[in-house]
């Protein structure tokens, strides 16, 4: 049986910090244009490219959420799953019944 190996926080990057500081002003930022185009579009006006322009919108909030994710579960979080280095399992030969 294998021991989980308790590790303690790494100390976080200020270079990370400072990417996922850009990536969620970059969501803020699309989140702020779905709001408009869905108050414009609430509001009667419905440019024909609206449904194109919410979509690309809708999609860059999710991509930059998951980037800053990334970022912070690789510089932040420490590795609670790295097990110990097991000796391999030795099985001696059977004969064939």
């Amino acid at each position: 049986m294998t021991t989980l190996i308790r590790s303690d926080a790494t100390r976080g990057s200020a270079m990370a910090a400072v990417a996922i500081a850009g990536l969620v002003i970059g969501a803020l930022w699309f989140s702020a244009l779905a709001v408009l185009i869905a108050m414009q579009v609430l509001g009667g006006y419905y440019p024909a490219d609206a449904d194109t322009y919410m979509a690309v919108f809708l999609g860059m909030i999710f991509l930059l959420a998951a980037v800053a994710i990334d970022i912070y579960r690789k510089g932040f979080m420490p590795d609670e799953l790295i097990h110990k280095i097991r000796r391999p399992k030795l099985v001696p030969p059977r004969t064939f019944r």
